[in-house]
């Protein structure tokens, strides 16, 4: 990246900001160095009095030129200029067969959310101008994206801000040669191996050639009209959560029924929601995952899908299950009395409390209820064993566990997910599937050990 060219003084008025815009507080600037992002720093800075903004200016290093320490310099200067505190974070790309746009890309982010941690900042304000929506909104369309992905980038979406979005390359940088600020050029943006630039360099300028010559405002405009088209779909989908969206731990449940009777695009638009919720990505979900999650909903239950991210899909006998494909740890621990126990990998908690009062009792459920005084403390709660075998309430013995499960029809998500309970002389409950036959109360006790699972639905 090289200084840009002696800046040439021309009339130009200044680019305003595009909102919604922050209340007070730390706004942290993602600075390359580039014109975009250096009109990005100055018009914040200008604007920062009048909002209350505290700027920060943070800058990634990805060590791929020579140059790059100069760029840092750069924008450690501009940061003193402007009297703005400066972050500067160094990574590491490790592309393991991904393209080296996307693992930048990703590194950037984090990078960028970090430094805005030390910074106290919750906004992070990217230079992204109408250019780049444009090019973005080109190249999905090119990749056979659908509606959410036609949406592109949105001016707010916490933390990103990009108030420049509404803006092109070309205003920006006559702004900056009018007030005789420079930025730096980066010559890897004329690289034809990277695919916006090949977009930008010579697709582009084809479409504004042969197609249209203000291209470059209709793709943005197009962008603008589908994320307004998305907004009211998100709160379509908001709408079902509690009735056709359930939450059940740490997974997403949804009724295999009402999904089945909708139309098409609201399915679709409904296990995307899904996906957003469990991992804030569902609208970069890949078409053909979501179709794979359709064909799941429309087989027989039992089948699994493995989908993107460390996720899993499960079709279960009344509903389609999102979750991650391994569980967290299921604790192992000595209970040496009544307790409530966290279980991260439920979502849930377990409490154990004595109680002079029968409750009632179930052979399955998230609530059981022990004799006390047959208890053995310490109580241990741990993951079933491989082969471990069970003798549940009202069986005439005991069989494996994992074919009781079975032939209980528990859901495959939930028997990856049974804690035992048990003492030294053996297992009590099978949570929250089975109580075992030692726990049949005989009608003398005085004591009971209570056993529920906190906000955990039935199974």
């Amino acid at each position: 990246m090289s200084l840009s060219p002696p800046p040439k003084h021309v009339k130009a008025a200044e680019p305003p900001l595009g909102g919604p815009l922050p209340g007070q507080g730390v706004v942290l600037a993602g600075v390359s160095g580039g014109s975009d992002s250096v009109a990005l720093a100055r018009l914040l800075s200008l604007a920062a009095p009048k909002h209350g903004w505290r700027l920060a200016l943070g800058h990634v290093d990805h060590a791929l030129r020579p140059e790059s320490t100069d760029d840092a310099h750069f924008v450690a200067e501009l940061a003193g200029e402007l009297g703005a505190a400066y972050f500067l974070q160094k990574v590491t790309l490790d592309c393991q067969g991904r393209s080296l746009e996307d693992v930048a890309r990703q590194a950037r982010r984090q990078a960028l959310m970090q430094m805005a941690a030390q910074a106290g900042a919750e906004v992070i304000a990217l230079g992204h101008t109408a250019g780049d929506q444009a090019e973005t909104v080109l190249m999905r369309l090119l990749s056979g994206t659908g509606p959410s992905g036609i949406a592109a980038m949105r001016p707010w979406s916490p933390p990103w801000w990009r108030p420049l979005l509404a803006l092109n390359r070309e205003e920006l940088r006559a702004w900056l040669k009018a007030q005789g600020h420079p930025w730096r050029e980066d010559q890897t943006n004329q690289n034809l191996e990277f695919l916006r630039n090949r977009v930008r360099h010579r697709l582009m300028p084809l479409a504004q050639e042969l197609v249209n010559p203000r291209a470059e405002q209709a793709l943005a405009r197009l962008a603008s009209l589908a994320a307004e088209e998305e907004d009211l779909w998100e709160q379509w989908c908001r709408e079902q959560e509690g009735t056709v969206l359930l939450r059940q731990g740490t997974s997403l449940v949804l009724r295999a029924e009402p999904l089945a009777a909708m139309h098409p695009a609201r399915r679709r638009r409904l296990l995307r929601h899904a996906m957003d919720l469990l991992t804030g990505q569902g609208q970069h979900l890949l078409a053909l995952h979501v179709e794979q999650m359709l064909e799941l909903l429309a087989g027989a239950p039992g089948r699994k899908l493995t989908l993107p991210g460390g996720l899993m899909a499960w079709r279960e006998a009344e509903a389609l299950r999102l979750d991650r494909a391994d569980p967290p740890p299921c604790p192992s621990l000595l209970l040496h009395g009544p307790a409530t126990v966290s279980l991260p990998h439920l979502g849930a908690s377990l409490r154990l409390e004595l109680v002079k009062q029968k409750p009632p009792i179930a052979g399955r459920g998230p609530q059981a209820c022990l004799p006390a005084q047959a208890v053995r403390w310490p109580l241990e709660l741990r993951p079933a064993r491989p082969g471990e075998r069970f003798h549940p309430l009202g069986a005439p013995g005991g069989k494996r566990l994992s074919r009781l499960l079975i032939d209980r029809k528990v859901p495959q998500w939930w028997r990856a997910r049974t804690l035992i309970l048990a003492d030294r002389e053996g297992p009590w409950w099978a949570a929250p599937w089975a109580v075992a036959e030692r726990a049949r109360l005989k009608g003398t006790e005085s004591t009971y050990l209570r056993l529920s699972f906190v906000d955990t639905p039935q199974g």
